[in-house]
């Protein structure tokens, strides 16, 4: 039985948008066994890896439980704490590690020792869950072990390849363009980070593609702030829609790889 992975990108609340596209992929009967994650699409990933459903993923976050932690107030001393974050983790993901959730998760970290990307996937869920939420200048990064780490997406927005191995067939969701757009918000600290943030990240999008065997980009979702999180419905639509739109291709693609016995397309 061939087995597939998603790989969910970071996007601030954007990452609303993997919810539709999980709910899309389930209506017709297309369920990942295997998930990676950056930053939102780890907080998102966990929660599928956790057993939730998509409609119930949703439901979380339209009370704002799941993405209130992107809403800043920037303390006087500096970095903003990710309390909101791990308070949501404990009541809504209550395994403690990786090694006890439904399926299997990798998440991509920054390590701010090393400067390399690395993925985890055991050991202390919940850290490893805020410390790739962990947005560099914007919030205090998350001691790990012997090391610092903040968001993954500074270094691997879009985790592919941690998963080729291990999955038949591969969907990607990207939430950040891969070209620089124009931007206009960079009078506040928020604006500011974000920018510097998604100029970082979509350098790190790119050489992952060549591992995934189908990406789905919604473009519409460019026009919302990954701090939004007035808009979780229409977000939730775009990734729903786009999905739907991928639907046949992915369905083919998957029963060409049963007729066959291959795997990935591209090897």
């Amino acid at each position: 039985m061939h087995q597939v992975g998603i790989a969910l990108s970071g996007g601030g609340t954007r990452g609303v948008v993997h919810i539709g596209v999980l709910q899309a992929l389930e209506e017709h009967g297309i369920f990942p066994s295997i998930i990676s994650g950056t930053s939102a699409g780890s907080i998102v990933g966990a929660m599928y890896a956790h057993g939730y459903s998509p409609a119930e993923i949703l439901a979380i976050a339209s009370e704002r439980s799941l993405i209130w932690m992107f809403s800043l107030r920037l303390p006087n001393k500096g970095f903003v704490r990710h309390t909101f974050l791990r308070k949501m983790l404990n009541r809504y993901v209550t395994e403690k590690t990786f090694e006890e959730l439904q399926k299997p998760l990798y998440v991509a970290v920054a390590n701010l020792n090393s400067g390399k990307a690395e993925i985890m996937s055991s050991g202390p869920l919940h850290d490893v869950i805020v410390a790739s939420s962990s947005i560099p200048v914007l919030y205090e990064p998350i001691h790990i072990g012997n090391h610092w780490y903040a968001d993954g997406g500074l270094l691997m927005n879009l985790p592919v390849s941690p998963i080729r191995d291990l999955a038949s067939y591969i969907i990607a969701v990207n939430l950040i363009p891969r070209k620089v757009l124009a931007f206009d918000e960079v009078n506040t600290i928020a604006g500011v980070a974000a920018r510097t943030f998604n100029l970082a990240a979509i350098n790190t999008i790119e050489p992952e593609l060549k591992y995934c065997d189908i990406i789905i980009e919604p473009e519409a979702i460019y026009q919302y702030s990954r701090f939004n999180f007035t808009k979780i419905k229409e977000m939730y639509d775009i990734g729903y829609q786009e999905a739907l739109k991928m639907i046949p291709q992915i369905k083919e693609e998957i029963n060409a790889l049963q007729l066959s016995g291959e795997g990935h397309k591209s090897e």
